[in-house]
């Protein structure tokens, strides 16, 4: 096993997970909760219907901007949740420091990964660095490819309540 170079003489590629979860910009706030809690994230990339890069919800945001006045506020687009503040990004040859000033300039602990296009090939968060540094390299698991996966989970919610003398969906009297 060859050494590595100091932190930060490597590049954001060396760090970034490339294997993304996104959500499509058209999907709703709940179903972005949803994708967070069953895969274990804390930042959901949102992307529009061409697989463009339309900015970040992480789980700070999407709890402390959750609404909870009903299904109805809770399927409203999470596009609702993206920042309004410039998005700023790192292109895979930047020097890790680079990434460590980026999320300290905008105030978040990640930082979207950008080719020239401004295509959106991973991301780097404050997590990813402070493993590195501890010399415990997180596991991100096989990389498929260098794009960005694209999963949609339907989230199942309960219908209305049985009426008198209706069963329940398991089959027991109310």
């Amino acid at each position: 096993m060859t050494p590595q170079a100091p932190l930060e003489r490597r590049t954001v590629a060396e760090l970034m997970t490339a294997d993304l979860l996104t959500i499509a910009a058209g999907e709703s706030v709940l179903m972005a909760w949803e994708l967070m809690c069953k895969a274990g994230v804390h930042h959901l990339p949102v992307v529009d219907d061409e697989g463009g890069f339309l900015g970040i919800v992480d789980a700070q945001t999407l709890t402390a901007l959750w609404d909870s006045g009903g299904p109805r506020r809770a399927r409203r687009p999470v596009t609702d949740l993206l920042a309004e503040r410039d998005m700023t990004a790192v292109r895979p040859g930047d020097p890790v420091p680079a990434a460590a000033r980026s999320m300290l300039e905008s105030g978040t602990d990640y930082v979207a990964v950008t080719n020239d296009d401004g295509a959106l090939v991973g991301l780097v968060t404050a997590y990813d660095i402070i493993g590195e540094l501890a010399g415990v390299p997180l596991d991100k698991g096989e990389q498929r490819s260098g794009m960005p996966s694209l999963y949609r989970i339907e989230p199942v919610l309960p219908g209305p309540p049985p009426g008198p003398g209706e069963r329940a969906r398991d089959g027991r009297p109310r």
